[in-house]
């Protein structure tokens, strides 16, 4: 995440940032895009503003070639599960599975 635009001003004029609500002084993020939908196009620079959550988790599969080095898998909610060093540049805690005790109460005879 850079907190303002860090491209060229000829990237900037390009890509239209002026027309943004924000302009270029906003956060704009290195977002990875899903090579199944654009197998040409890997990353994306995003302004904050062009930013959206889904209404509800989208767990299809998401095909990028960095996965693998970024993250290692998903978790039951289709979050991905960031390696250490994502997790320590963004303050990031642990991920753990919770405990639930009726796993142990239901499977044991497996």
């Amino acid at each position: 995440m850079d907190p303002v635009c860090c491209e060229s001003s000829s990237w900037m004029e390009n890509a239209k940032v002026e027309k943004l609500s924000r302009g270029s002084n906003q956060p704009f993020y290195q977002v990875l895009v899903d090579v199944y939908a654009d197998p040409n196009l890997l990353v994306a620079y995003v302004p904050e503003e062009h930013l959206t959550a889904p209404d509800k988790p989208d767990i299809r599969r998401f095909d990028h070639p960095y996965i693998s080095f970024l993250f290692y898998g998903m978790d039951s909610a289709g979050d991905f599960i960031p390696i250490k060093q994502l997790r320590e540049k963004y303050n990031r805690p642990r991920h753990e599975v919770p405990y639930d005790p009726q796993d142990d109460e239901s499977g044991g005879d497996a």
